[in-house]
């Protein structure tokens, strides 16, 4: 009967139960699903908007959110943005404070066609100078990922191009990659992942004493700021440019090929490659690195308040700098670097003491005169006071000071990094002064590069919308390089995020030792054995009167009273002593036996008629006949949920797997995804996305096989 009446369901009370329970069943199901929202919206994400903690990611909606998430692939903390809201300090700042990232998105996507036309021209401007400025004078924004991938496909084309005869393929082709990255950098690397460039690209290139290393590593550095430069990480970019050169008249092969363009390419293909990004790709992660930050930050340091004598409570402000150069900026940013040759006379004192202590001399040129060279000469007789002691420095072998060459630029680094030419060449242009040294920048060679192009500040300011009275106030437009070369791509821009996380992750689980091979035999194996040492067991503790059988019972129920990690040291130690270490004995044996999982099945024996055994015991079946054909059938939903069981404990079980198995071609895939949460524990979002993946088969499992769970569930309870 009905728990509740016809009369009953009209009560209020009776209607306010049914209500509370409907209630109940909707808020445990959400707070089940808002986790798995969660983790799914976290792994399309980055670190503009990882930190938000949504159910559904803000970008889907947003126009402004997709175009401010673009952002990180370009920049640190928006820094290309010339008019970013206080407090934009790091991405998870910026991304928390949506307001604004829709005032400062809208700004960008809402403008007209002539401005953005503009914009275009900008651009263009940009990509020309970008293409044709130094790679050692650039910054490189990109992960790690991306530079691993990188350098493995560089190195795996000289792996064939050394020996074409070997048609290497796959892991052996890896393995030969690894090998000579090896030895051209002189450290072993087992695996792609622990290819890194964190030292170069955390360079403190604002410093006056930092130079481009001369070693095998600071080149490959360079290799890969050549294809972020030619839109290797850009999202969408290499599509768009296999097709500008199939529209050019080339194969598909020859598309293929140029995809990204290679370092050692012609000048006609780079040349095609200039023409295509002028118009789609004009910014890229490489940037020329600019100076004028280093100059605002001493501005506004300690050095310059202690020079002006400013107090406590004082501080260089915009303000302070327009009344000591006589202008009226707005903004520190808008003031020009390098300082101008006229005017600004009060700042002159400030800009002689930042280019003699500040200035980086990797862009100090010296103009040689008979004055100089002979300053230089007395310098090296003073420092090392004896000819053969610099030429041991050295490795040199002159006779005279005068011997010794003064160059007008920074000579080259040795490749072993110790003291050479280069040093000393430094230590002397730090005791010239400002007068003595003539100092250049990516600034300056910008700068430079408008005049060519627009010969005048009016047709400058003309050409691109702005209102410069001087040519040092002449910017990068990376925030209008940004803005052309998203519009270009929005699409590919919206499921960067998602494809990038996926699909590293996804490389990362496949190219990572046997976890695929090794997850799904290890499954096979735990659920067969699930499937007959349990049945076995429960059977014989349900047909056979055995001696000490409820003592049996009570250990394999005293067995699920402890947690796995207890019995881990001491399985350890039986795994070691039998020699099945990092073998799938090891894997399988210890969980091939369930204490409860017995229990449950023998009890469920014990319920099942008598008469059916002396049915078939009068048949004339054995009992190995008995028990398959009799039996079993009639235990299929507990068999089942035993399976399920097993399953569950051999994918998910990462713990017992990196205890019995040190190597890693025997670890399973939760082990793997244990040591990419270890490994990208900075980009949260990578591992977020492993998550997932690492639930989808759990989650077709179930969909699948919940018809045989409930019958497993409610079977046993009628019975």
């Amino acid at each position: 009967m009905p728990l509740l009446s016809v009369v009953g369901k009209r009560t209020w009370s009776q209607r306010s139960f049914v209500w509370l329970i409907y209630a109940n069943l909707v808020f445990f199901g959400a707070s089940m699903a808002i986790p798995f929202m969660i983790t799914l919206t976290g792994s399309v994400t980055n670190s503009f908007d990882y930190e938000r903690f949504s159910i559904v990611p803000r970008s889907l909606w947003s126009s402004s959110d997709r175009f401010m998430k673009g952002l990180p692939m370009f920049s640190v903390a928006a820094d290309i943005l010339p008019e970013r809201p206080a407090g934009w300090t790091t991405w998870r700042a910026i991304g928390l404070d949506t307001e604004r990232v829709d005032e400062v998105g809208r700004r960008y996507l809402d403008a007209d066609e002539a401005e953005f036309s503009r914009w275009r021209t900008q651009a263009a401007d940009y990509s020309d100078f970008t293409l044709g400025y130094s790679l050692d004078d650039t910054r490189a924004i990109f992960t790690n990922e991306f530079a691993a991938e990188t350098m493995l496909r560089h190195y795996e084309e000289q792996a064939r191009r050394a020996d074409p005869e070997a048609r290497l393929r796959g892991k052996a082709l890896e393995r030969a990659a690894l090998e000579r990255l090896s030895a051209r950098w002189g450290v072993p690397i087992e695996n792609y992942i622990a290819i890194r460039f964190d030292s170069e690209r955390r360079s403190p290139m604002w410093q006056q004493s930092w130079f481009p290393r001369g070693n095998a590593k600071w080149e490959d550095y360079t290799v890969l700021r050549h294809h972020l430069l030619h839109g290797a990480a850009t999202p969408g970019v290499q599509s768009a440019w296999r097709s500008f050169l199939r529209a050019e008249g080339l194969s598909s092969a020859e598309a293929s090929r140029l995809s990204p363009l290679p370092f050692d390419a012609s000048v006609e293909e780079r040349e095609l490659w200039r023409r295509f990004a002028r118009e789609h790709a004009p910014l890229a992660p490489t940037q020329p690195y600019s100076l004028r930050r280093a100059w605002i930050d001493y501005l506004t340091g300690d050095r310059t308040r202690e020079r002006l004598a400013l107090g406590a409570g004082e501080r260089f402000d915009i303000g302070r700098y327009n009344r000591l150069a006589g202008t009226g900026y707005a903004s520190l940013e808008q003031t020009p670097f390098p300082l101008p040759a006229e005017g600004f006379d009060g700042l002159r004192e400030l800009w002689r003491s930042f280019v003699e202590t500040q200035y980086p001399l990797r862009h100090v040129r010296l103009v040689v005169t008979p004055e100089l060279r002979a300053r230089y000469e007395a310098f090296l007789e003073r420092t090392y006071e004896r000819v053969p002691s610099l030429n041991q420095i050295l490795g040199t072998s002159h006779r005279e000071w005068a011997d010794f060459p003064l160059a007008e630029s920074l000579p080259p680094a040795r490749a072993d990094g110790s003291v050479g030419v280069r040093e000393v060449w430094a230590a002397f242009v730090r005791t010239l002064g400002a007068e003595d040294r003539v100092i250049g920048s990516a600034d300056a060679a910008y700068q430079a590069f408008l005049r060519e192009r627009h010969g005048n500040l009016d047709t400058l300011n003309a050409a691109y919308g702005w209102n410069l009275a001087h040519w040092e106030e002449a910017r990068m437009p990376l925030d209008k390089a940004y803005a052309v070369t998203y519009r270009e791509h929005r699409g590919s821009f919206a499921i960067a995020p998602a494809w990038f996380n996926y699909s590293t992750i996804g490389r990362f689980l496949v190219d990572q030792g046997n976890s695929i091979p090794v997850t799904l035999w290890l499954i096979i194996l735990s659920i067969f054995a699930s499937l007959t040492v349990n049945p076995i067991a429960g059977y014989a503790l349900s047909r056979f009167r055995l001696r000490a059988k409820d003592k049996i019972i009570l250990f394999c129920l005293a067995t699920s009273a402890f947690p796995a990690m207890v019995s881990a040291i001491p399985g350890y130690l039986l795994m070691r002593d039998l020699g099945m270490l990092n073998t799938f004995f090891a894997l399988v044996l210890p969980g091939a036996a369930s204490g409860m999982g017995i229990f449950i099945l023998k009890g469920f024996f014990d319920s099942l008629p008598q008469e059916l055994y002396e049915a078939a015991t009068i048949d004339g079946a054995r009992e190995w006949q008995i028990f398959l054909f009799v039996t079993m059938p009639m235990v299929t939903p507990i068999l089942a949920i035993n399976a399920l069981g097993a399953f569950m404990a051999a994918y998910d079980g990462w713990a017992w797997a990196l205890i019995i198995c040190q190597d890693p071609e025997m670890w399973t895939i939760s082990v793997w995804l244990y040591q990419a949460s270890i490994w990208w524990s900075n980009s949260a979002w990578i591992t977020t996305a492993g998550f997932v993946v690492a639930s989808i088969p759990t989650l077709i499992v179930f969909l699948f096989c919940q018809k045989i769970i409930m019958r497993g569930i409610i079977v046993p309870s009628m019975k």
